[in-house]
Formats: structure tokens, C-alpha cells, sequence
């Protein structure tokens, strides 16, 4: 009897392991950034059916429907700030008539989907932030995730937005609150067969970049674009988009939130809506707008619905466009690999405050030979140019580029392994500076960890920064980096046989610091001595 009992505890706890969800199942399956429309920007907390069905109504009127804009997310202000007898959130039925299961039936009814919103906290934004919020506190999530999530899901939402005043006020760590929170979803999932996009509103004050990927399917990178009660600034716009370049993080269905779109809100002129987009274009960034698209002008229409503009964005290979040249001190060209073959887009961004031209080099976007340019602002071509293209940038503004070239040549491409460790050879957060040294991370099959081995000998990353010696070193210990590309013999590597990769300068190997397996451990050139940490599986020539 007893050995019976023993295997049926065995049994019963292997049913518990099977049945638990993994937190990446949480992530809804979408490949693409998300697009649609957020209450808060425009409404705050001062929100109802009405106001809801008329948005939503007017996103099929004005075209934004037809142009992607699918998502109708209910920002903060929909809860009554209180629970019933059972822990369910009371709704308040005079501005909900039928509950939030018929204002997500309507919205539905126009070919959209509903999102919701609640906070990680037990106490919601009202409690702590009342400016612009409703009066009373909040009712968050935390205590209830499985009955709060599996009520989402119930009610008919699409997309949750999961926010973190109360997080943080209440001191909770970030990754385990929504960790938790993604296996709620997970659950909730697997009883209604509803997936719900999850959205993490941390604020990027720990780090979500470099853990939500494998829980969630966007991820806020840093604070408000636009607090309440605010005209919206370039200036913040231009923050946001800067605490957003982790592009080692990104992938199809995993991207980098620097916020809703400010486009269209009263401030913000019609060059400045065409600068933001540019940004967020070449970001991949979910295109969540804010405005009321039934009083847009006309002017804001043609920005937010340009069909090439949000065809940079939602471009299939889902990456994160990164910095490759500043030739002078805040002008910048940004690109983004496009899907197919020698394709670019480019953003000329000009953050003096004067007029400059700025020039994109086709070797810095990791084409050769001449290379055809459009403008896609002006939806007009710019012709066929053979090494670079230049433009006169206003002070303050991008210019959106898409170049068709010919890729380089590469002789194969993937991740770097380590045969100890396990992990990736990874670009931290995504930068692109030159300087930044290697490191060993989880592999996630983003843009930092993709090296594609040439021709000429180079390791290359973003198609144009190369595995370097710093300082043209040749002893122990000399960092690994990334530097651009300029074929000196620091940046040539031997992949020998037995798996070391072996610089043609200094004859030392790639080697993980000390023996190091975990995340972050540095990457450095040592003598040769066929150890382990030595040791990396290479994309194939």
C-alpha cells in the first residue's frame, strides 16, 4: 500500500508539472507589432461606453482600420475601484451598460479587438497618482491574477495592459510580478482558448528587455511619453525613443514599447508626427495611437495611415533598427533590414537645431554596389545612387528612406554558441557603439546574437559592425568588441577545426573570462588551449 500511494503521488505531482503553464505561453501568437488605439492620451480617466464605441467607430470611418490599426485598448478609469463578495472587480453599469463583456462585444462587431487594462500592484495608478486618474484608488491585480486574467479573457479581451504604479510603490519585483501574471494569462488561456496579447508596462526601471522576452509580447522601456495634462514635447519623444535601442531583444512577436504614439494630439505639428512615426517605423514599435481619430486633420490621417511608413514597421523580420553612422554630433542615419533581398529602411535624423545635410553610406547598411532610394514621406524616388545618398535635414526632423541595393556577401549566418556555457554570443542591449564589448547571454535569436561570417574573413553583427581586438590588442585579455567594419587584420578570424575561433593578428582565441557560463560574463582573447570556454558552435560557411 504504501508503494501504491508513493506512485500515486508521483503520478499526481508529474499531472501538476504537465498541467503547468510555461510563462512563454503567455505570449499570444502575433508577428507583428501591435497596432490599434489607446484611451488614455486622449481621455484619461474620463472614459465610458461612449466614448469607447465612438473611438472605435471612428477608426473604421477615418480608414485606420483599413490601414492595420486593429486594437481598441480601454486604458485605466474603467473599474469602479472596488471588489465584490467573491474578489471580482465591480463594474459600474450605468457607464458599462451590459459590462465589459458588451463593450468588448462591440467592438468586435467593427472587426476590431478589445484591450484591457489593470496594474501588477494590489493598488492601481489612482491610488498613488490621482492626477488625471479617477478619484478613487485603483483596484489592481496582485492577490487576484488567476480570477482577474481568466475575467479578461472570459469578458471577451484581446490585449492586456498590465502597468506598474502599484508595483512599484508596493516594492514587488518586476520579473516575478509578471512572471506570475504571464502564467495567469497562460491558464486563462487554456480555459477559454482566448490568447490575449500581454503588454508589460514596467518603465524600464528593471531591465524588462532583458527578461520579458520570454513571457511577454511588448515590453514599456521607459516612463510616459506624455504625462496628463501636458502638451506633447520632441524632446520626449526623442527620450523615449533612445531608452528603447535593445535590439538584441526584439524578434517577431517580442518587441521594445517606447509608448503610445503622440501623433495627432493638439502641439505636436505635422512635421513633428512625421519625425515620431519615422522613429517608431524604424524601431518595429507597436503603433498605438492616442489622438481622436474622428477629429483628426487631415494632414494626421495621411501620417498615421502612410502605407509605407507602416510597412517599415510591421515588416515580417520584425527587427530593431539601430544607429550605424553620426558624422557629426547629433546627426544621425539609423536602418532597419527590411524582408527580402537588399532592402533598407532609413531613418536621417536631425537632432541640432539648425539645418544639415546628412549623408547614408551604403556601406554603412551593409549593401554594395549603387543602391535606388525613395522617399517615403513624399512617396516620391530619389533615383539610383552608386556609393550614398544625401539630404538636407531640418532642424529637429527625420527624413524616412527605404534603399533596394545588394547585400553584401556573406558566406552564412546565425548564432554564435558556447560550447560550455551554452549561451550566445550577444551585443549588450542591443547597442551598436563602437567600444562595446561581447558578452555570453541566453540565446534569443535577435539581431545582437545573428553573426554572419564573410568572405574577407569578419564576423559581422547589424550587418555592419565586426568582431574586433580592441586596440588592435594581441595580449591576454584584450577585450572582444564591436567596431564598423574596416578590414584591418583585428577584425579577421580563423574558425578552426576543433571549434576556437582564432584572431589572424594575434593568434589568441575567442575566450569566455575565467571560465564563465552565466549571462554576462565578458568575452576577451586568451592564449589557445582548446578548453571548453574556448570552444563555439559557428553559422557554417
Amino acid at each position: 500500500m504504501k508503494v501504491l500511494a508513493a506512485i500515486t503521488g508521483l503520478l499526481s505531482a508529474l499531472a501538476v508539472v504537465l498541467a503547468a503553464p510555461s510563462s512563454a505561453a503567455a505570449a499570444a501568437p502575433i508577428s507583428k507589432p501591435p497596432m490599434g488605439w489607446n484611451s488614455w492620451n486622449s481621455f484619461a480617466g474620463t472614459i465610458d461606453h461612449t466614448v469607447i464605441e465612438r473611438q472605435a467607430d471612428a477608426l473604421v470611418s477615418s480608414g485606420m482600420k483599413d490601414a492595420g490599426y486593429e486594437y481598441v485598448n480601454i486604458d485605466d478609469g474603467w473599474w469602479t475601484g472596488s471588489r465584490d463578495a467573491g474578489g471580482n472587480i465591480t463594474v459600474d453599469t450605468a457607464k458599462w451598460p451590459g459590462g465589459m463583456s458588451a463593450i468588448a462585444d462591440y467592438i468586435h462587431s467593427k472587426g476590431l479587438k478589445a484591450g484591457i487594462y489593470t496594474d501588477a500592484g494590489r493598488n492601481g495608478c489612482g491610488y498613488y497618482y490621482p492626477t488625471g486618474h479617477p478619484a478613487y484608488p485603483g483596484t489592481g491585480a496582485e492577490g487576484h491574477y488567476d480570477q482577474d486574467f481568466l475575467q479578461f479573457s472570459r469578458w471577451g479581451f484581446d490585449y492586456v495592459k498590465v502597468d506598474w504604479c502599484g508595483g512599484s510603490a508596493e516594492g514587488l519585483n518586476a520579473r516575478n510580478a509578471y512572471t506570475a501574471i504571464s502564467d495567469s494569462i497562460a491558464r486563462a488561456t487554456a480555459q477559454t482558448g482566448r490568447p490575449m496579447v500581454f503588454s508589460v508596462c514596467e518603465w524600464g526601471g528593471q531591465q524588462p528587455w532583458n527578461w520579458a522576452p520570454g513571457i511577454a509580447n511588448l515590453w514599456r522601456t521607459s516612463g510616459d511619453i506624455i504625462y496628463w495634462g501636458e502638451r506633447p514635447s520632441m524632446s520626449r519623444v526623442l527620450a523615449n525613443f533612445d531608452a528603447a535601442q535593445h535590439a538584441s531583444a526584439q524578434s517577431p512577436g517580442h518587441y521594445n514599447d517606447p509608448d503610445m504614439l503622440v501623433a495627432g494630439l493638439p502641439g505636436f505639428s505635422d512635421a513633428q508626427n512625421r519625425t515620431h512615426l519615422s522613429l517608431w517605423a524604424i524601431s518595429g514599435a507597436p503603433l498605438i495611437a492616442g489622438n481622436k481619430p474622428g477629429e483628426m486633420t487631415a494632414a494626421t490621417k495621411a501620417a498615421l495611415t502612410n502605407r509605407e511608413m507602416i510597412a517599415i514597421d510591421q515588416d515580417s523580420l520584425g527587427r530593431q533598427g539601430t544607429k550605424v553612422a553620426e558624422d557629426a554630433s547629433g546627426l544621425q542615419v539609423y536602418q532597419k533590414v527590411l524582408s527580402g533581398t537588399g532592402r533598407r529602411a532609413v531613418v536621417l535624423l536631425n537632432r541640432t537645431g539648425s539645418a544639415a545635410t546628412i549623408t547614408a553610406r551604403w556601406s554603412s547598411l551593409g549593401l554594395t554596389g549603387s543602391a535606388a532610394v525613395r522617399d517615403v514621406w513624399a512617396g516620391a524616388d530619389r533615383g539610383t545612387f552608386a556609393s550614398s545618398y544625401a539630404a538636407s535635414v531640418p532642424a529637429g526632423e527625420a527624413v524616412l528612406l527605404t534603399v533596394t541595393g545588394s547585400d553584401g556577401t556573406p558566406t552564412g549566418g546565425g548564432a554564435i554558441t558556447g560550447k560550455q556555457s551554452g549561451r550566445c554570443l550577444d551585443v549588450p542591449n542591443g547597442t551598436s557603439a563602437n567600444g562595446t564589448q561581447l558578452q555570453l547571454w541566453d540565446c534569443q535569436g535577435g539581431p545582437g546574437q545573428t553573426w554572419t561570417r564573410t568572405a574577407s574573413r569578419q564576423l559581422t553583427v547589424y550587418g555592419n559592425k565586426c568582431l574586433d581586438a580592441s586596440g588592435q590588442g594581441t595580449a591576454n585579455g584584450t577585450p572582444v568588441v564591436i567596431w564598423d567594419c574596416n578590414g584591418q587584420t583585428n577584425q579577421q578570424w580563423t574558425v578552426n577545426a576543433n571549434g576556437t575561433i582564432a584572431g589572424v593578428q594575434s593568434n589568441l582565441c575567442l575566450d569566455a573570462s575565467n571560465q564563465g557560463t552565466a549571462n554576462g560574463t565578458k568575452l576577451l582573447l586568451w592564449a589557445c588551449n582548446g578548453q571548453a570556454n574556448q570552444q563555439w558552435t559557428v553559422p557554417a560557411a
